[in-house]
This record gives C-alpha cells, sequence and structure tokens, in this order.
C-alpha cells in the first residue's frame, strides 16, 4: 500500500501486536484473474511467523488447491478530521487512521490433524478474554461432520506494512487541537484515534 515516509511503522513486534488486537481481517485473493475477498478472523503464530484461518468450503477461494500470493488486511480505528477544528486559513479534510498490510503465500490444509489444530488455536485464541471459557471436541460426530464444510489455510508472511496517519506532519498545536475534537465525539473510533495520537507523542515538527 501507499504509505508517506512520516506514516509508516516498520517494527515489527508493534505490528504483530495490532494484528493479535484487530484480528478481524480481509484476505484478498484472485480467483480466474478475477480479485476477491473475504471477512474472516485470523489467528498468528509466533513460532512460525504465519497466519492461520478458515473458509467457507463453497468460498471462491478456498478452491484453489495450489499455494497461491495472498494479502490480509487489518483495519483499525479510524475518523474524519474537519479543517474548522484548526481554526485557520489553507487547511484541508483528512482522515486518520491505522492498518496493517500482511503478504504471503496462502496454503489450503489437507492434513486433518493439523485442520484441527487450526481451529484448536482459533478457539484457544478468541476465548481467552472470555470469563467462562468455551471448549467443544472437534472430534465428535457433530464437529467432525462440521470440518468437512471448512477449509483451513495458512499464510507464510513475505512482509507487513504498517500505517500510522495521526496527523504526525502537523504541529503540536494542531494536534492538541484534533484531539480534543476528537475525544468530544462520541464514536468509539474518534475515541480511539484519540488515545492513539496521545499514547504516539505525535508532536513531530512545526507546519
Amino acid at each position: 500500500m501507499y504509505v508517506p515516509k512520516q506514516f509508516k511503522v516498520e517494527d515489527s513486534d508493534k505490528l504483530i501486536s495490532f494484528i493479535k488486537s484487530n484480528s478481524f481481517g480481509i484476505l484478498f485473493s484472485t480467483k480466474d484473474g478475477i480479485p476477491v475477498a473475504t471477512h474472516i478472523p485470523f489467528v498468528y503464530d509466533e513460532k512460525s511467523h504465519r497466519l492461520a484461518g478458515h473458509l467457507a468450503k463453497q468460498n471462491p477461494q478456498a478452491a484453489k488447491s495450489e499455494p497461491q500470493q495472498a494479502l490480509v488486511v487489518f483495519p483499525g480505528p479510524h475518523a474524519y478530521i474537519s479543517p474548522t477544528w484548526y481554526e485557520e486559513k489553507n487547511s484541508v479534510p483528512t482522515w486518520n487512521y491505522v492498518a496493517v498490510h500482511v503478504y504471503g503465500e496462502m496454503k489450503i490444509i489437507q492434513n486433518r490433524e493439523e485442520a484441527e489444530q487450526i481451529l484448536k488455536d482459533s478457539i484457544t485464541f478468541f476465548e481467552s478474554n472470555q470469563q467462562e471459557l468455551w471448549t467443544t471436541d472437534l472430534t465428535d460426530s457433530y464437529n467432525h461432520a462440521l470440518l468437512d464444510h471448512i477449509v483451513p489455510f495458512e499464510i507464510t508472511i513475505d512482509r507487513m506494512e504498517g500505517a500510522w496517519k495521526l496527523n504526525q506532519h502537523h504541529s503540536e498545536e494542531k494536534q492538541r487541537k484534533t484531539i480534543e475534537q476528537l475525544l468530544s465525539k462520541n464514536d468509539e473510533n474518534s475515541q480511539q484515534i484519540a488515545r492513539l495520537m496521545e499514547e504516539n507523542n505525535l508532536y513531530a515538527k512545526e507546519d
């Protein structure tokens, strides 16, 4: 993706942490030369540096058995920034946002045990913050039948790109005004962008 230098994040630990916190991503690949996409949850594997997930067997993205190149987009919070907040001329509207793109080779998992392990890892990860943990026996007849209707896969990560567009190119005064306005909004996206601006201490330079 196009990321101006001042917005680019290359710290792999920061990108991985973001993926774990925003794990519902968008899988992009091609089918017969046509782009296709699916919104699904992903689990990051620390040891193998891979993403794992599963698709419905009827999904066109699950039909290609040989490895293929794929892109996963992990969108984060985003918020509209009005030029009126700066209270000065020659300002224009913009949008602050955070996002991570992951590129790699996607491989369909054929082995039953490996497929079950992907599902186990997914359940463990997404149940980890629940007060009462849900567990299940993937080998029982009910789950065994369901497994026949999904296609687990892994993506070996080749590279990651991060964009943290948070007014870094504006003065401290403009950034403070932006944070103040965002905090006054009731929507969660605006609140999160304001917190990210504060946390990252983005007072980079004067205009």
